[in-house]
């Protein structure tokens, strides 16, 4: 625990050093051009607090008050806005201050702090900056992220994530505090303190602007190669530690009950099915999403388990748990499954319940369940095949087979890449997405590696961008031997598939699945597809087999 507590902290610190500060940057700055001895404490303790509740907390506060969180985004940006105009406007200035003093002090008289410290109005400020921050996930932080999705906060993440915050806090602080001195005592800076402040005041407007239009994320990613990749907390200590704190809460195998099947909003190939009228029968759950990748590789075998062991006892139940809204819709998931060849049972998890259940946070992830309803073997992601096979055939009072596992070649590929505005990272420099706009796109040639382009008309929200036009063109630099797009619509004109200069092949799309836009040899290559109009893309995923 101790180990796990300074390598967040130091990961904290470090994270000045990131492009995910960028956006908060101007703010802390700015913290320099206001009156106030303690409003850089204020600020960085708002934050910190803040930034500390609302990753532990607002999973449970949606789910219990059913609010969107974007509200709580949009009232953290309405602040900051606000907070903006303020530097810009003495007179209103004055007027915020006055009535926002109460709130921030919680009992100090209102003359006290707008004429001494300034500590209040930079609290405030500071919780507005907290919900809004993301920083970058190292192994530590996403672990943090990983509990809080499937509730299972206890005092650990608690102090994990504060001695992060607090390690952040302290360049923040010395940003923000120097900042101030340095106007302080310069009799230059001091005479134009007010327009310093004021220019600030024109950043602040534009960050709530560019973190409500999601230009913030271009902005790191153009800027993220000027950065040097700093993950302290990324060895083998501190990942034997972070087995360690997950195994209390969230490994699959401290579960002393095997869960229910809980929430399925809808059941293919079978009625509705249950763990406990199950019980006798081996049952092998496999948690997927018709359009990733890993899954698909994974169903053939599991396809083959269920053909042979079916009349020997074994129910297999493929729990579909959505990672794009499209997914949700059981036409597209009857559709994926008859296309698929899958014919065993389907339960639909569009609410993540029975996911959550099962302390489950991967795709493909499989769990295996005896006779007596006691959970016996669980294994996350590709392979282990005979290991799994040999589970079953145990169960099943068969004898094991005597192979080893297949062995492949492991060579570096693309990694999967996404299209939409929420993490979409890998788009060439020039190309920022705009919400929700018809924009036309370019870029300068040639792409950087696995890099994405744009060319065109195109309209992007939060999970894909969606061609505008049919002369529009999405184009890749990657490294691997096969490459799957997921799409949506449909369209009578077909994509054309561009592969090194040369034209390899016309698809027809007709719904919403994971398509094969190229197989070719193993190395880097430059794909170029012309996408009609009305067709939406979601993410690119790459195989070497």
């Amino acid at each position: 625990m101790l180990i796990l507590l300074l390598f967040a902290f130091l990961a904290g610190i470090v994270t000045i050093l990131s492009p995910c500060i960028l956006p908060i940057l101007p703010a802390i700055l700015s913290a320099g051009t206001l009156k106030g001895r303690l409003r850089p404490l204020g600020i960085i303790l708002g934050l910190v607090l803040s930034f500390t509740f609302f990753t532990l907390a607002l999973t449970a506060i949606v789910h219990a008050t059913g609010l969107s969180a974007n509200v709580l985004r949009y009232v953290a940006i309405a602040l900051i806005f606000i907070f903006g105009l303020v530097m810009i406007f003495p007179r209103l200035s004055d007027w915020f201050a006055m009535r926002a003093a109460p709130i921030a002090t919680a009992g100090q008289s209102i003359q006290s702090t707008t004429s001494g410290t300034g500590f209040g109005g930079g609290f405030i400020f500071g919780i507005a900056l907290g919900l809004l921050w993301t920083p970058c996930a190292g192994p530590i932080l996403a672990a943090i992220t990983t509990l809080v999705a499937t509730q299972s906060v206890n005092l650990a993440t608690v102090m994990i994530t504060l001695s992060y915050s607090l390690g952040a806090a302290i360049p923040m602080f010395l940003i923000a505090y120097g900042g101030s001195q340095v106007i302080q005592s310069s009799k230059f800076l001091s005479t134009h303190a007010e327009g310093i402040r004021q220019t600030f005041g024109v950043l602040m407007i534009l960050t709530a602007v560019a973190i409500a239009l999601h230009w913030d994320m271009a902005l790191q990613q153009k800027l993220a190669r000027f950065f040097p990749p700093i993950l302290i907390e990324d060895n083998a200590l501190v990942k034997e530690e972070l087995q360690q704190l997950g195994e209390g809460s969230n490994r699959a195998d401290s579960i002393e009950k095997t869960p229910e099947l809980t929430g399925i909003v809808n059941w293919i190939n079978s009625p509705p099915l249950s763990i406990h009228q199950l019980k006798g029968k081996v049952v092998l759950i496999d948690f997927w999403t018709y359009s990733c990748i890993n899954c698909l590789r994974t169903l053939p075998y599991i396809e083959k388990w269920d053909a042979d062991y079916r009349k020997e006892g074994l129910v297999v139940i493929g729990v579909h748990t959505p990672e794009f809204e499209f997914e949700k819709d059981p036409q597209n998931v009857a559709e994926a499954a008859m296309r698929l060849g899958v014919t065993y049972p389907i339960a639909q998890d569009n609410d993540y319940k029975t996911w959550s259940a099962f302390r489950n946070h991967y795709w493909p992830a499989h769990y295996l369940i005896d006779q007596n309803g006691h959970l016996r073997m669980v294994h996350f992601g590709e392979g282990g095949y005979v290991e799994t096979e040999n589970a079953i055939r145990e169960l099943l009072g068969l004898p094991p087979f005597l192979m080893k596992e297949p062995e492949h070649l492991v060579r570096p590929i693309t990694p999967e890449t996404y299209l939409g505005l929420e993490r979409g990272n890998s788009y060439a420099s020039g190309i920022n997405l705009v919400s929700n706009a018809t924009v036309k796109y370019d870029y300068k040639s040639p792409l950087e590696n696995d890099r994405v382009g744009l060319r065109g008309a195109w309209k992007a929200d939060n999970e894909r961008i969606m061609s505008e036009s049919d002369e529009s063109y999405l184009d890749l630099n990657f490294q691997a031997r096969k490459v799957y797009l997921v799409l949506s619509g449909s369209s009578k004109i077909p994509m054309e598939v561009t592969l090194d200069g040369s034209p390899v092949q016309k698809i027809v799309v007709d719904g919403d699945r994971k398509y094969d836009v190229a197989s070719t040899t193993y190395g880097r290559h430059a794909l170029s597809l012309k996408v009609p109009k009305g067709i939406s893309a979601y993410a690119f995923t790459f195989g070497d087999e």
